[in-house]
Order: C-alpha cells, then structure tokens, then sequence
C-alpha cells in the first residue's frame, strides 16, 4: 500500500453542467477547466489541501464512453498509487451514479474516490457546484471516509456509509 499523504487530494473534471458556460450563440456547454472550477470554491484555501489537478475531458456526462471511464479509472489510480489520501471527480448529473459505480468495480480500493456535479450551471443564480465541490474535498480528504467510491450531492454522502 503507498504512504498516502493525508493533504493531498486528486481532482478530475469530465464537464458537464458543474463546467458549463454561456457559449456566443446562447447555448452553455462545458467549457471551465478544473481550475477554474476550484477558484470558484469558497473556503478552498481554509481546507489545507494539496491539490493535484487535472481538466481531465470537458463532455457532457451522456457523451462519457466506456474508453473514457477506462482512461479516468487508470488516472484515478494512478493518483493513488502516487500518495493522494483521496480522489473527486466532477461530472455531469446525467450519468454521475453509472461513474460511481463504475469506478467502484475498477479502482484499486486504497483511497476514497468522490464524483460530484451540479445542476446549476455556473452561470445561474444559485449555483450548486461550489458547494457541492467543498464538500467532494472535504469527504475525500477526511481520514475516516471508506475507501470506495461515493457520490457527494447537495450536502449528501451517497451511498451512506454501512
């Protein structure tokens, strides 16, 4: 098992509605990369976190194909293997249960993987992605979330922990 440093979190953004912006003929789609997604994020700078971060694919959640989910499978362990106490990946609402899933039959089991998204792109007046991804880090780094993939929605862990 790799020494895992207990402030060190992986984030992968796939797009989706969490990443969407206003495009120049009206229409959003997604555009912010991870970073951008980050600096949206109040008390980020509070959680002490080292962040390795990767814009990792920005589609829709329906366009994900299964070589997508097997690239973002390998990179999630990857990011374990290399010491990460924890992994969130932001997606689209659309498919964000078939990727938990997904991802926990295929990663390696040594770290918790968290996906998040929103429903209100960032655009809209209440966006829910911030605070949907504050608290993706703050599962993902706590000592005590189990090591397997969760979703983590509207200040919901899901699935609740057995």
């Amino acid at each position: 098992m790799p020494d895992q440093d207990p402030k060190r979190v992986a984030v992968f953004s796939l797009g989706g509605t969490i990443s969407m912006t206003t495009q120049a003929d009206g229409t959003v789609a997604p555009a912010l990369s991870a970073e951008e997604l980050l600096a949206a994020v109040p008390q980020l700078a509070g959680l002490g976190l080292d962040l390795e971060v990767d814009s990792f694919r920005q589609l829709p959640g329906a366009s994900l194909t299964y070589a997508d989910l097997f690239a973002l499978a390998d990179a999630v362990n990857e990011a374990i293997e290399r010491g990460t106490c924890g992994v969130v990946v932001t997606q689209g609402t659309d498919t964000i249960e078939e990727t938990a899933y997904f991802l926990e039959l295929v990663h390696c089991g040594l770290a918790p993987v968290v996906v998040t998204g929103a429903m209100r792109h960032p655009a809209m007046a209440g966006a829910d992605g911030p605070a949907n991804l504050l608290a993706a880090l703050q599962v993902a780094a706590s000592p005590v979330t189990p090591k397997r993939a969760l979703v983590v929605f509207a200040d919901e862990v899901l699935p609740r922990p057995r």
